[in-house]
Formats: structure tokens, C-alpha cells, sequence
């Protein structure tokens, strides 16, 4: 499987008031923390970035990936990046940087799902309540045409648009590792309390 990683980092972070890409925890930006982990799974990564450029990420010598829709949410990143892979990346491993827990094995899990399953368009965790985390995913190339038909027309709603796919949503009781390190994987780095608690687990014993 040809795979690029994609790490989306196009967000204006209104709820924590400055770049949460670029907040630290166990001594690195949190950007920094999600290209690491998705690295070791895909390849190229490229930084879907937003409408343009971003100065503060260029330390990590990726390519950035700006929106070709600007200010229509994740999708238009996802858009973006799904544009800008090479023709033999056959699926893109997507993860926002406000995700900074998630481990190597479940992005391992993700994509020995998706491996030889003729038809399959996406694979996507979803804790045992029902929460869908679709920023930390695994989309084949062929949603693209639909994806850019979903921003043209303005339906920008995320879980929407993956109810037209064909998707495995990988429940934490399929998860071969950790409980709870599969719930915090889903925790989305948006409040000072959030990220107290992502320097708690990248700063603690071992790490």
C-alpha cells in the first residue's frame, strides 16, 4: 500500500487563542508530536496548512499543503492534500496536530483493515459511545471526486460526508492495545485542560 500522511494543521485554535500546533508537550510542538508518530506509517508527510503557507512550521522541512476551498473546515484540507498526493499513494493517513496521543499501533490497525478490502473507502476509530474522531483516518484515494463535489456545494459537515462512504469504523473493542490509550487517542487538544493532560502522558514516567 502506497500511503501519504497528512497532518492538519489548518485551524484559527479559537477556543485556546494562539497556534495549538505550536503549544508544547513532553518538550516538543505538538505538531512536532503528531509528524513523529505518522512518520512511522506513511510517507511523504506533507502539513495541510490552511489558506496559506505558515512561517512557524517550516522547522519540520515538510511541504505544506494550503486549502484550494479556504475557510471550509477540515474537508477542505483534506481536499487539499488528496489533490497534492502522488498519483501512486493509494490512501492518505490523516491526522489533526491537536491529536497528539494517538499511538503508532492504532494507526498499525487502521491500516491492516484496510489492506485487500476491495471496496472499502475509509477507515476511521470510534469509541465505544459512538464518538467519531474522522481526524485521525485512513481515506483511499477515490473519495476525492465526491469530496470536492461535497465543498462546491457547500456541505461542509464532516460526519456527513462520511455517511456517503463506504467506511470500517475501527471500535475500541477491536483494538489490540490499551483501552484507555485508544480513548485518548480520540482527545482532541482544545481546552488548557486538554493539553495539561497530553503533558501529563508525553511527560511522564518513560517517556
Amino acid at each position: 500500500m502506497k500511503i501519504t500522511g497528512v497532518i492538519l494543521a489548518g485551524g484559527a485554535s479559537r477556543r485556546m487563542g494562539t497556534d495549538k500546533a505550536l503549544l508544547e508537550a513532553g518538550g516538543r510542538p505538538l505538531l512536532a508530536v503528531c509528524v513523529s508518530v505518522l512518520s512511522r506509517v506513511a510517507g511523504p508527510v506533507v502539513i495541510a496548512c490552511g489558506p496559506e503557507v505558515r512561517e512557524g512550521y517550516r522547522f519540520l522541512g515538510l511541504p505544506q499543503v494550503p486549502d484550494r476551498y479556504p475557510g471550509l473546515g477540515p474537508l477542505a484540507g483534506l481536499q487539499a492534500a488528496l489533490t497534492a498526493a502522488p498519483a501512486s499513494a493509494e490512501w492518505i493517513a490523516v491526522l489533526a496536530c491537536d491529536l497528539p496521543l494517538v499511538p503508532e499501533e492504532l494507526l498499525h490497525c487502521m491500516l491492516e483493515l484496510a489492506r485487500g478490502r476491495a471496496g472499502l473507502q475509509a477507515v476511521v476509530p470510534a469509541g465505544e459511545d459512538g464518538r467519531v474522531q474522522p481526524l485521525i483516518g485512513l481515506y483511499h484515494r477515490s473519495v476525492l471526486p465526491g469530496l470536492t463535489a461535497a465543498l462546491e456545494s457547500g456541505r461542509l459537515r464532516v460526519m456527513d460526508w462520511l455517511a456517503e462512504l463506504a467506511v470500517h469504523y475501527l471500535r475500541e473493542s477491536e483494538y489490540p492495545g490499551e483501552r484507555q490509550a485508544f480513548a485518548e487517542a480520540l482527545l482532541n487538544v482544545n481546552r488548557p485542560e486538554d493539553l495539561e493532560l497530553v503533558r501529563m502522558r508525553l511527560e511522564g514516567p518513560g517517556n
